[in-house]
């Protein structure tokens, strides 16, 4: 089969039931430093998928492009296999043209020297491992439906991971970093990130081990960032919602947190790596209010979940590749930034000043959390200092919102990928530094 546009949207609008439809192509390149050797991988793929909704029913077929007219009819089949109990809110036509996603400065022939640069600059002293990864991905998207919608979206993602690897008397400890773009490399800034995973590591071979206890705690932009993301944002979409797996069901309105918090999710977010216009069901992305000044006052949709909550789409319906069906997902989730200098929020007679987040847990449905943190210092009448090691903290949804007391002005993100239900998704989340007056530490 030919599976032009036209060809698409032909065999779309003969069906009586909604039906639709995405096509993916993808290019990508990765160069990996892993003990001691490189390795470069390449690939392209290309497909189709198709959902198609009858008597309350989903069904979704996916394979190759040639075969679209097989796919259609394995999803229509699939959902006239039964009867459910999903409905569909009618939808606006989507409009809009995405700019395209700029070329590639480096591609293969450059990213496999500047791999080797970035090792030759995290080896040395205590260091005794090194790992780097360099992703260049260039995908393109396009979407149709039975009602005629059609959008199309270009994406370019580039993405490096920094890890260094040291020991000291019989302690292993590891530092992080990471690059992320959808428009250019960044050499200068690439070579910054492998740098400070290696500080990061020597640094953490010389900490102190940390006490337990409950202190008054600073999180700097990726900590806060992670939190809002972890503790906030996946208790904010509403397939969790709908499905009773969290904390936040029935919280639309309440007051749970400070009135200093404001989270929010925006898909439209220029430095956000988890940007993009169009969701995995043509529904352009809309940023959503997840807590306003303390209280809950939105969810992240799709256009299911939107009609079983009697609210409108705001696309956030995002799926890993045309291979999978759509699911609720995150962007990019950021805290609100305050009024206050850094240096304010310093101010604490005897705290602790946390960085990053090296891995953790939580709970959307207790609202029970685990963070590691990837630096952690001791502050002591306003100053940071001491450095200290094996910092996780520890908490409630709840009692963290509650105990927030001060925001900073600054703002950062930090990129990342979100996993759930076997699918992984490109995310950021930040904000600025934020004060808690009182956490677990461990």
């Amino acid at each position: 089969m030919n599976a032009s546009p036209e060809k698409i949207l032909s065999l779309l609008s003969k069906e009586s039931d909604f039906c639709e439809a995405r096509v993916e192509k993808l290019e990508f390149f990765s160069i990996l430093h892993k003990d001691g050797e490189f390795r470069a991988n390449s690939g392209s793929e290309e497909g189709a998928s198709v959902r198609a909704f009858r008597k309350g029913c989903w069904g979704f077929a996916s394979g190759r492009l040639s075969e679209f007219p097989e796919l259609l009819m394995k999803a229509k089949k699939l959902a006239s296999s039964g009867k459910g109990k999903l409905k569909l809110m009618e939808r606006d036509a989507q409009k809009g043209k995405p700019p395209k996603a700029p070329h590639s400065e480096l591609g293969a022939d450059g990213l496999v020297p500047l791999c080797k640069e970035l090792k030759k600059e995290m080896e040395g002293g205590r260091i005794t491992n090194t790992g780097i990864k360099l992703l260049e991905e260039r995908g393109e998207e396009k979407y149709f439906n039975s009602l005629g919608d059609e959008c199309a979206e270009e994406t370019l993602v580039l993405y490096g991971r920094f890890s260094a690897v040291g020991k000291k008397n019989g302690i292993t400890e590891e530092g992080l970093d990471r690059f992320s773009s959808l428009e250019r490399w960044g050499e200068e800034e690439l070579h910054t990130r492998a740098r400070a995973a290696k500080k990061r590591c020597i640094e953490a071979l010389d900490a102190s081990p940390a006490k337990a206890g409950e202190f008054p705690v600073v999180m700097d932009n990726e900590l806060a960032g992670v939190f809002a993301h972890e503790a906030v944002g996946h208790a904010c979409e509403a397939d969790a919602v709908i499905e009773g797996a969290s904390i936040l069901r029935g919280k639309c309105g309440v007051k749970i947190g400070s009135e200093l918090v404001t989270i929010w999710d925006d898909p439209a977010l220029k430095e956000g790596f988890g940007r993009y216009f169009f969701d995995g069901e043509g529904m352009r992305g809309k940023k959503v209010s997840l807590i306003e000044k303390g209280v809950v006052s939105g969810y992240m949709n799709s256009v299911e979940t939107a009609a079983v909550l009697s609210e409108k789409p705001n696309g956030h319906a995002r799926s890993e590749s045309y291979s999978c069906a759509p699911i609720v997902r995150m962007s990019n989730t950021c805290i609100e930034p305050g009024d206050r200098k850094i240096e304010e929020l310093l101010e604490m007679k005897d705290g602790l000043y946390l960085k990053g987040m090296s891995g953790g847990s939580v709970e959307p449905f207790t609202g029970q959390f685990m963070f590691r943190c990837v630096e952690a210092f001791r502050v002591k009448n306003g100053e940071a200092g001491e450095r200290l090691r094996g910092v996780a903290i520890t908490g409630t949804i709840m009692d963290t919102l509650k105990g927030v007391d001060a925001l900073s002005r600054d703002f950062e993100t930090s990129p990342g990928f979100c996993g759930k239900n076997g699918q992984s998704v490109r995310v950021s989340d930040g904000g600025p530094h934020v004060r808690v007056s009182k956490i677990r530490v461990g």
